[in-house]
């Protein structure tokens, strides 16, 4: 496979492109690439080239854009994921598996039993961070597509923003006093072709957002009787809903 590398000013009506100054040091410092070498390149948007390495010295790469290069055909299902800002590394990872699972948006937020200080889940370069994090997952998943990170937001912010009519499903965890209905019940037939996604702390959800989101038009879920790790939730949840739509799909 050709190693991968990100440039959002791609233009296909340009016979070559420059890298930014990181991905000219990952393919010049970290691959150890040079004149000639063959690479694919992408603009995060959805198009992606097989390339040549026309020049590479330092934090400067020119690649000389060859062809179109077919991209992974999009999910059944649009997702738009909701995520309780999770402690240290396990915010990483749920960024990286929700961005390996086709997230076409990663929305941080507050809750009331978030263990993180707001102050740093606000932090710019915290979200910095999580960008990055999605970066390296779609270079290894091939996603062709970068999910937005918007900044982080209070649950209340969030749920006076959404849009109405929308599919918004609020996974709850099985001990949580509130009335869920089965996943597959949540998404009768037809399948919606976007579905937004609320995933809560390790903490989970309190009454009071339970109530307020249900009142905001979400419809709480369970994925049965078994308590999920919060990191593990954005892989689970998100199959699941891609399993049944495609199951209810066809």
């Amino acid at each position: 496979m050709l190693p991968r590398f990100y440039a959002p000013d791609l233009d296909p009506d340009l016979a070559s492109v420059m890298l930014p100054a990181d991905e000219a040091r990952h393919l010049t410092r970290v691959l150890r690439l040079g004149a000639g070498a063959e690479v694919a390149v992408f603009d995060g948007r959805g198009a992606e080239y097989r390339a040549i390495v026309e020049a590479a010295v330092r934090e400067t790469a020119s690649l000389r854009i060859v062809e179109r290069l077919r991209g992974t055909a999009p999910p059944a299902v649009r997702v738009q994921l909701v995520l309780a800002v999770l402690k240290g590394d396990s915010m990483d990872a749920a960024v990286r598996d929700a961005t390996m699972m086709g997230a076409e948006s990663i929305q941080p937020l507050l809750t009331a039993h978030t263990d993180v200080k707001p102050s740093f889940a606000r932090r710019p370069e915290t979200r910095a961070r999580w960008q990055r994090v999605a970066m390296a997952s779609v270079k290894q998943c091939r996603r062709a597509t970068l999910p937005v990170i918007p900044e982080t937001q209070n649950l209340d912010d969030w749920l006076a923003s959404t849009i109405p009519g929308e599919t918004r499903l609020m996974f709850v965890e099985p001990s949580a006093a509130a009335a869920t209905l089965p996943l597959r019940a949540a998404l009768a037939t037809p399948p919606p072709s976007t579905v937004t996604i609320l995933l809560g702390p390790e903490g989970g959800w309190s009454a009071e957002e339970l109530e307020a989101a249900t009142a905001a038009g979400s419809v709480l879920v369970t994925l049965g009787p078994l308590t999920l790790r919060a990191d593990a939730m954005p892989v689970a949840a998100m199959a699941a809903v891609a399993a049944l739509c495609g199951a209810t799909d066809g």
